[in-house]
């Protein structure tokens, strides 16, 4: 038989992890697949594809059925078949059924497996779902189904399942699922439907305009790439057609398995055991007062995606996001009764093992691989730490990768994605843009995300709101009262701070560049950039007293009632955001004043000379914003960038100090940092590990100028 040169050889992948014949017996199939009559493709050990991706029971307990001849041909077989049960509406729905209830829930995320695929029993494709309402059409798209295949845009998207009339429901029960895929069954059929994220063991990743195959030839081609064994290894799925008219190209994503190195599992899961038992007994409180203090300030999570994760099983929340909650809830220990007279666990060593989880986890990003990298480098500060690490800097530039992976900067609005995950990827867009502006200037470094570089829309209120509302939800209870509605003033002060990232972003982009700095030493359209930075500093003061004036309301039905306001006031509660306020202003006064030099003091029509009497009264400011920082509670959640922001507050005043043209203007200035001092000392005595890396770099610059104030001032007179 093998020398037969008419006999064709295929070679497909098999459970033993070589290749086999198509017609070799040695390799049976399992069940399901048998059932199904479709190929049984196991890589080196049971489960088999199918299964593995449905989350079903992978057995081998029925034999092959009796081989006969049968009268009728094969395809006359299969037609009166579905004849009979179309024209016997009486017979047991069980019988008819009883493939699919093996098979799995249509709703399940099907994988494609080649380029085109027979169509499981079922399944109607949801542009067809309309169209398939009456009798008539269900006969004809029943008849044809055994001869119809899944085009990749609906291989790669949630199939919609029917009913007998054509609905987009499922008449039969499926067989009843395993504890463990319940909820998450559940949660699938209504939330994720068409969902990029969720999807059993694949990933998405973003196709840029230069990316390997031209955007508008993906529309009309089908793309799949095949490896040895003829499995694909990924394909393409659109998410938008593109608009010729406005310009707008269409959208494309690659869809790849999660096939991780059993190097990188082993690491992952030695991550996630040893983050369990670190947190051993305190997971759920530590859960909760996350959700208190840091969400509100960071709201890049989704909290009704999250809090149901981990009521059904927190262990389906990658081992780096949930190391990072964890990690982020700690300074808020003595918060909770039940903690507070407990020994404080080590965040140092939680934040160890997220970071081994999350370097395993880059290969195949997602979006909690993003929401990983936003939150990591908010981790408390050594206390022995005068300056801000670089790794900083490199975090924040992993996550505006990872962003950009996943195609977060361009808009979704038009695209075929479930409405919670449009919200989701615009605020983590706009939370990565904050990242990175405010992590650059912790060294002075350019802002990788210009503008220019993405498309996505402005986030409102409403995108903030969604998925907030957790009232009536499994896991509810592990979420504070007062927390598990919508916060509106929190979401206010969100978008406020991306309103001051933007000037911030323009301000470094048109000041603190070489050619700027070339105008400024040359006096090279000094009245341009006087005017523009003036406008700058206007911009940051609407921003700032809009935020301060805000009045929660109810814009849209979609924001709930607003809860009770949190204790403490509104400087408590925002004074990170009040900190930015004045950064912004000091590195926007730099400017306005510059050249800071010999001659300018002098010189009474100088920038210097002429903006000295506001940039005096902007440091008064923020001496009284520190004074009412001190004697409130500093035990909130501050951003890594506030240590930044209150370094380049007091060295705003030691600007001030040697930059004094008179000597009223050096003698106020000395004065001010005096209690600029006095302040930050008394808030060192009253601090603890949580807060002290806060003030303690600021602090130490302005002792260290006390310490060399008579030098200082010899020098500055000689500039």
């Amino acid at each position: 038989m093998s020398d037969e040169p008419s006999r064709r050889k295929i070679k497909l992948e098999t459970r033993h992890g070589g290749s086999r014949e198509s017609r070799s017996r040695r390799d049976r199939p399992c069940d399901i697949c048998r059932s199904r009559k479709s190929a049984c493709v196991i890589a080196i050990k049971p489960p088999c594809r199918f299964c593995e991706l449905r989350g079903l029971e992978c057995t081998f307990a029925t034999g092959p059925r009796p081989r006969h001849r049968e009268r009728n041909t094969p395809l006359e077989t299969s037609e009166a078949a579905r004849s009979e049960n179309i024209g016997n509406p009486g017979k047991p729905a069980s019988d008819r059924s009883k493939t699919e209830a093996q098979v799995g829930s249509p709703d399940s995320h099907v994988s494609p497996q080649a380029s085109r695929f027979p169509i499981p029993s079922g399944y109607v494709p949801p542009s067809s779902a309309i169209s398939a309402s009456s009798p008539e059409s269900e006969r004809s798209a029943s008849s044809s189904r055994g001869r119809q295949y899944l085009s990749l845009q609906e291989l790669t998207s949630n199939p919609a399942p029917v009913t007998s009339h054509g609905s987009p429901a499922q008449q039969q029960q499926p067989e009843p699922l395993p504890k463990r895929h319940v909820s998450l069954y559940s949660h699938e059929s209504s939330r994720n439907r068409h969902s990029l994220e969720y999807g059993p063991n694949l990933t998405a990743h973003f196709i840029g305009l230069s990316g390997e195959q031209d955007t508008d030839l993906f529309s009309s081609i089908r793309y799949n790439v095949l490896n040895e064994t003829k499995f694909v290894d990924f394909n393409v799925r659109q998410v938008y057609g593109g608009d010729p008219i406005s310009g707008q190209p269409p959208i494309h994503f690659s869809i790849l398995h999660d096939s991780f190195p059993y190097r990188d599992q082993r690491a992952k899961k030695a991550a996630s055991d040893a983050i369990e038992a670190h947190v051993q007994g305190y997971a759920d409180t530590l859960f909760r007062l996350y959700f208190r203090f840091v969400h509100p300030v960071i709201p890049v999570l989704s909290k009704a995606g999250t809090i149901m994760a981990y009521a059904a099983d927190k262990l389906s929340i990658p081992a780096s996001l949930r190391g990072i909650i964890y990690g982020l809830a700690l300074p808020f220990w003595t918060q909770d009764p039940a903690l507070k007279d407990r020994p404080l666990i080590s965040q140092a060593e939680l934040f160890e093992h997220a970071h081994a989880a999350l370097n395993r986890e880059l290969d195949s990003p997602k979006l909690s691989t993003l929401q990983a990298c936003l939150l990591i480098l908010h981790e408390q500060p050594d206390i022995s730490g005068t300056t801000e690490s670089p790794k900083i800097w490199v975090l924040a530039c992993q996550a505006t990768a990872v962003a950009q992976s996943l195609g977060l900067h361009q808009d979704p609005s038009l695209w075929k994605l479930p409405p919670w995950e449009k919200s989701l990827r615009k605020r983590l867009w706009w939370g990565t843009f904050v990242n990175d502006v405010w992590t650059s200037i912790c060294h002075g470094n350019t802002p990788h995300i210009l503008p220019s570089s993405f498309s996505m829309t402005e986030l409102s209120l409403e995108d903030l709101s969604s998925d907030e509302n957790i009232v009536g939800l499994s896991g509810a209870h592990l979420v504070d009262v007062a927390n598990q509605e919508f916060q509106p003033q929190a979401a206010a002060s969100f978008l406020s701070a991306i309103e001051l990232t933007k000037v911030l972003s323009d301000v470094l982009k048109d000041s603190y560049s070489p050619q700027s700095y070339r105008e400024a030493i040359l006096r090279e359209n000094k009245a341009g950039r006087q005017n523009y930075l003036l406008r700058s500093m206007a911009s940051v003061n609407k921003i700032s007293s809009a935020a301060l004036q805000y009045q929660p309301s109810t814009p849209s039905p979609m924001i709930k009632t607003p809860s009770p306001p949190r204790k403490g006031s509104a400087l408590h509660d925002s004074g990170y955001f009040h900190l930015s306020v004045y950064a912004i202003k000091f590195l926007i006064l730099r400017q306005l004043l510059a050249p800071a030099t010999h001659e300018s003091k002098s010189d009474p029509d100088s920038n210097l000379c002429r903006h000295y009497a506001l940039a005096m009264k902007e440091g008064e400011n923020f001496v009284e914003l520190v004074s009412k920082m001190c004697t409130t509670d500093l035990h909130v959640f501050w951003p890594r960038h506030s240590r930044t922001n209150l370094i380049i507050g007091g060295n705003h005043l030691i600007y001030l100090f040697f930059c004094s043209a008179t000597e009223v203007g050096v003698a106020k200035s000395y004065e001010l940092l005096q209690k600029y001092q006095d302040l930050l000392s008394s808030a060192v005595k009253k601090a603890d590990w949580s807060t002290v890396g806060l003030i303690r770099p600021s602090l130490l610059r302005t002792d260290s100028f006390f310490h060399n104030a008579a030098e200082g001032i010899r020098l500055s007179s000689r500039t």
